[in-house]
């Protein structure tokens, strides 16, 4: 099934097709993924599916440390020239940085001004217990 891009469904099919394609280049199978990540094969399966399914950034994120692909890889519609923008996140801890395209930090700030908050989001540092927190939120 193939979403339009101004459907909001479009993002998650571009993800799902960005995971499967570096799993395969990993060389692992969905049960492999699911297995190093501990999420259900059926959890894999359907974010690689074309219906897909929605999943939460922190599971994006984990998935593409596992993966050891930049998260913002994982977000690249390949039909898209390159010129996206992004977002540096850094911990706050242990100081580890990755980019977040703007497209889906977006998505993530009209989450946040719906329940009453004016800050870009923060996410857990998945390598440490520090925050995730934008580096550099003027470019946005």
């Amino acid at each position: 099934m193939e979403f339009k891009k101004e459907d909001e469904n479009y993002i998650y099919s571009v993800i799902g097709k960005n995971i499967k394609k570096y799993r395969k280049l990993k060389g692992w199978t969905q049960e492999k993924l699911a297995e190093e990540i501990n999420y259900s094969l059926s959890f894999i399966s359907g974010i690689e599916s074309e219906y897909h399914q929605t999943f939460s950034l922190g599971a994006l994120w984990r998935i593409s440390q596992i993966l050891g692909v930049d998260l913002a890889k994982l977000c690249e519609d390949a039909s898209k020239p390159h010129n996206i923008k992004y977002i540096t996140y850094r911990c706050s801890s242990c100081g580890l940085e990755n980019k977040m395209p703007i497209e889906v930090i977006k998505h993530y700030e009209e989450i946040y001004k719906i329940a009453g908050n004016k800050n870009l989001p923060t996410f857990n540092c998945t390598n440490c217990d520090g925050e995730l927190k934008p580096a550099n939120p003027m470019e946005f």
